[in-house]
């Protein structure tokens, strides 16, 4: 297990099913009401354009994250580990046509 300051965890894991190819990581500053400014947010996006919405970093890492805890005891592994830990778990996680619609594929 490696440690990385990469703050996309699906980095080299997320794919777009209908293109077949990897999401890309993007920083857009978004409007926080709380803070009365623009703060960055970390997406991801296919990179043919077959989606107009940006995919939100921090809700599919989320999602990936709470179905590896599913799968394997690893509750108490610090955020700069876990990467390495979806990549030791994970093949791949494929967006089909609606961001709702994910697919994992772990190894076995």
């Amino acid at each position: 297990m490696t440690t990385t300051n990469d703050p996309y965890l699906l980095r080299r894991l997320l794919w777009c099913g209908p293109c077949e190819v990897h999401f890309v990581c993007i920083n857009k500053a978004e409007f926080d009401p709380q803070k009365q400014a623009h703060v960055p947010k970390r997406h991801y996006k296919c990179p043919l354009g077959c989606r107009r919405e940006l995919l939100s970093a921090e809700a599919i890492e989320s999602q990936a994250w709470t179905e590896a805890e599913r799968r394997a005891t690893i509750s108490d592994i610090q955020p700069p580990c876990r990467q390495s830990v979806l990549e030791m778990l994970l093949v791949k996680v494929v967006i089909g046509r609606t961001f709702a619609d994910v697919e994992f594929t772990w190894l076995t």
